[in-house]
């Protein structure tokens, strides 16, 4: 497992995230001049950041923003390729190299990697340990909050009325149920329930599920925090806009 992890897993996780981080460069500066178009359209550009961060692999096109900064692609079969800023074999190298996408970085980054005897018994298990405590925390949320829906009234459908909880919300995957607080008014209900049953009927709540996967995969790249928390403005903002 240890060996899996350190010559496959970890170098492929280490691409992703580098080439990811030059996309959402490119997504951050297309929602910027996107600023005053409907949100739809910044919230459709995280789908990009979404599929590279947990697909490893892309398909050549005639145009790729990967392709304008001079990646380092390989082909890995017939019609997939895959960047490759870090060596395969990165973790047991002894001499390890990397080629990143910034100008003047590269030099900082290689000499500061563990080099000769101390980088030959490096351990990969760290970043697995980042995945694990951001499992444990998903977990433990999960559990808090079965705890405070504990009660919950119906009130139709797949809608419930909960007492301790503060905003709204969809809970679930193949049947997903909105649950309201229950100091609500009615009018503020029509208007909630219509917004949170737009969230089931785009997936959003799919969506979320994955970005969090990908949060917790790539938890050690601060750029998909980022991407992370503004994709989910997003999300809720062309929400609001799509619901009268």
């Amino acid at each position: 497992m240890s060996d899996f992890l350190a010559y496959e897993l970890l170098p492929r996780i280490l691409n992703m995230s580098i080439a990811t981080s030059v996309v959402i460069v490119f997504v951050l500066a297309a929602r910027l001049l996107l600023k005053k178009a409907p949100k739809v359209f910044s919230y459709a550009l995280w789908s990009v950041v979404l599929f590279r961060l947990l697909c490893p692999f892309s398909i050549p096109t005639g145009f790729s923003l990967l392709a304008l900064t001079d990646a380092p692609i390989r082909q890995t079969a017939a019609y997939t390729t895959q960047i490759q800023y870090v060596q395969p074999d990165l973790v047991h190298t002894e001499f390890p190299q990397v080629d990143l996408p910034v100008p003047g970085v590269n030099q900082a980054v290689n000499q500061s990697l563990p080099q000769g005897e101390e980088q030959l018994v490096a351990d990969p298990l760290g970043w697995m340990t980042g995945m694990a405590l951001m499992a444990v925390y998903s977990v433990l949320s999960m559990l808090r909050l079965r705890r405070w829906l504990v009660g919950a009234i119906p009130l139709r459908d797949n809608i419930y009325l909960a007492d301790h909880i503060a905003s709204p919300f969809v809970l679930g995957v193949l049947r997903p149920k909105i649950y309201l607080p229950s100091i609500l008014s009615e009018e503020e209900q029509k208007y909630i329930i219509l917004h949170e049953q737009y969230h089931i009927k785009r997936l959003d709540h799919l969506v979320k599920l994955l970005a969090f996967l990908a949060l917790c995969i790539h938890w050690f790249n601060p750029l998909v925090w980022l991407s992370f928390f503004l994709a989910q403005k997003d999300m809720e903002m062309s929400c609001d806009e799509a619901v009268p």
